[in-house]
């Protein structure tokens, strides 16, 4: 049989595209019903990865505010500079938390926290704790994980540093670690006394030691909340003599500084006034037509029949010798003196 004749048993082939399209259509079925699963899974993961992310960009942020708070630790605790602190401390961690995918909860960033370690009563010492607790909030967009855990998921972490700004009181300025450059250590001489009843005047100098200080700033406070400034601040090495006239508790403070850096005292110096009591008087009495040796009972002690006073009653120039009738005296009667006073009586 010649070829392209076909024979009388030959049986024509079926065309291959034929026979595939049912398999091609079950493949297309099946991975319609696998998609949404798939992408669930993709989207859990996206998920995840944006979560484990901002954790990551938080627990950097941690770090840098613990290492912040514990080489500031005495700015902190300082009032005079606490808020200026804490301005800087949260603007520093809020300009790195504007570039994650994770926003701050409100509120944050909470101020840190510092633990006495030592038990030595000062939570600010050497070698104790300054630690830092971050919260973002985080949002959820698979579905299924949101309806779990919520559209909005808190992711926390807490980073803690020890205390390092103390140090620099005994070392050189702003951890620069070496050259013998010493920041003073404020300190603050008063005299005579910190307490006493007003008008109290006490005369202050600088008692700074370590490195030489080359600036000093001084606070006198009074102990309202937040403490306010009683007196201008003073940019003298020594403001000399100071008079509190209101009874109360004041806190005197000193910030001294060089090129090395600045301590500031922690606590201040304490002033007490009293209240101004001065020391009861005595009434004169009227000694008109009173015996002169009758005069001193009136006057002397004890108290009564006497005025309590501590002195002898004097003739005065020319009054009669003997026992004379009294006509007039130096000091008006009925008048309030001090006991310790002196008076004169004559005739006339």
């Amino acid at each position: 049989m010649s070829p392209g004749t076909r024979g009388h048993g030959d049986v024509e082939a079926p065309n291959r595209d034929v026979a595939d399209r049912p398999g091609r259509g079950q493949s297309l079925v099946e991975f319609a019903l696998l998609l949404p699963a798939l992408l669930l899974l993709v989207l859990i993961a996206v998920d995840f990865g944006r979560v484990y992310l901002g954790w990551i960009n938080l627990q950097n942020m941690a770090r840098i505010g613990a290492n912040f708070a514990a080489n500031n630790a005495l700015q902190f605790a300082d009032p005079l500079t606490h808020d200026a602190t804490l301005a800087l401390y949260t603007n520093q961690i809020g300009s790195d938390a504007s570039a994650t995918n994770c926003p701050l909860a409100p509120g944050q960033p909470a101020e840190p926290t510092y633990t006495d370690v030592d038990g030595d009563g000062n939570p600010i010492g050497p070698g104790d704790r300054a630690a830092v607790t971050l919260v973002c909030r985080f949002h959820v967009i698979t579905p299924l994980i949101a309806f779990v855990v919520g559209s909005d998921l808190n992711v926390t972490t807490t980073s803690v540093f020890p205390v390092k700004s103390a140090l620099t009181q005994t070392t050189s300025g702003g951890g620069g670690g070496g050259g013998g450059c010493l920041p003073p250590t404020a300190g603050i001489n008063a005299t005579p006394s910190t307490s006493g009843a007003a008008p109290l005047t006490v005369t202050f100098r600088d008692a700074s030691g370590g490195g030489s200080p080359t600036g000093w700033e001084w606070h006198f406070l009074d102990s309202s909340t937040p403490p306010v400034d009683v007196f201008p601040a003073s940019f003298a090495q020594d403001p000399g003599a100071v008079t509190f006239t209101t009874p109360g508790t004041y806190t005197v403070t000193l910030k001294a500084s060089n090129a090395c850096g600045f301590t500031t005292t922690n606590p201040g110096t304490t002033v007490t006034v009293g209240p101004n009591n001065p020391p009861p008087g005595c009434t004169v009495p009227d000694f008109n037509g009173v015996k002169f040796n009758s005069a001193q009972g009136l006057w002397g002690t004890p108290k009564p029949p006497g005025a309590g006073f501590s002195t002898t009653v004097q003739k005065g120039p020319g009054a009669p010798n003997g026992n004379f009738t009294i006509k007039s005296q130096s000091i008006v009667a009925g008048t309030t003196v001090p006991c310790t006073s002196t008076i004169t009586v004559n005739n006339p």
